[in-house]
């Protein structure tokens, strides 16, 4: 397989920059079980999100893990993203078959969190309320509100086409730079959306350079440490009030359909370590 991920920097060393083409991996990923078109298409964007997001791990051992939770409950999202590029993302059940508006998803109540770390230096969460009208935009909110860091993401899915572009403006930018920037890339999405990906370097070497390439994949290697990563990004409340109605937590991995369930003491566990206990 090709490397599907490029990482990027702008000849100024102002701005660092991701793209992706997620087309050939994602049939192998959870989507076959999405079964509303309006999932897909979330479906697609999110996968999309966290190929661009690998590119931010920098060791074998980290990972990303992203919890969104929707405004009806039982509308979720969890995904998982390790230093090796495996991706996994998984609907909730009645998201797969959800066919309204991404509006009727958020509001009051409708959040995302984001850890980011390794089993042995620890985890780091943060967590927003989603507010934007799109998905990518609730990402662009969350590393602008949680992280202080602005991240622009830009999605393209359409006619068969899924690429991706996450944009990081480093601290010392010109602004008029990263808008120089941003325009050039909005004039020219024929480029980055119908280009031949092999030649997408060559096509931005006008104000970029390639730093290095990633490989993006679907693997299922899941484990149950994999899920208690996932756990650790719902909120404290959450898990404590499934302790107290004595509710059992079961998560499916979204590639292989494994299940793995956590009783009241294992989340009693995951409240003692998120609490510092």
């Amino acid at each position: 397989m090709e490397k599907n991920l490029i990482k990027l920097l702008t000849k100024d060393n102002e701005i660092r920059m991701y793209i992706t083409d997620a087309r050939d991996i994602i049939e192998y990923s959870n989507i076959i079980n999405i079964k509303s078109g309006f999932s897909k298409e979330l479906y697609r964007k999110i996968f999309i999100c966290c190929c661009l997001l690998r590119g931010l791990l920098t060791e074998r051992d980290q990972r990303l893990d992203i919890s969104i939770r929707f405004k009806p409950d039982g509308y979720f999202v969890y995904c998982n993203i390790d230093g090796e590029g495996n991706i996994h993302c998984t609907f909730s059940p009645k998201l797969r078959v959800f066919n309204g508006t991404f509006k009727d998803l958020i509001g009051k109540g409708a959040t995302m969190s984001i850890s980011k770390g390794s089993w042995m230096a620890g985890m780091f969460t943060g967590t927003i309320d989603l507010r934007a009208d799109s998905i990518e935009g609730c990402f662009t909110d969350f590393y602008s509100r949680s992280e202080q860091l602005e991240t622009i993401f830009k999605i393209w899915v359409h006619n068969g086409t899924m690429r991706g572009c996450m944009i990081q403006p480093l601290p010392f930018v010109e602004k008029t730079n990263l808008k120089y920037l941003i325009d050039y890339i909005d004039s020219n999405q024929n480029i980055l959306v119908s280009g031949k990906w092999t030649d997408l370097p060559a096509k931005l070497s006008l104000h970029t350079r390639v730093i290095e390439e990633y490989k993006v994949q679907v693997e299922c290697n899941c484990t149950r440490e994999m899920f208690f990563g996932i756990l650790m990004s719902v909120e404290t409340e959450e898990l404590k009030k499934s302790i107290q109605l004595n509710i059992s937590e079961e998560l499916e991995c979204g590639i292989c359909g494994k299940k793995y369930l956590f009783d009241a003491e294992d989340l009693k566990q995951i409240v003692k370590v998120k609490e510092g206990i």
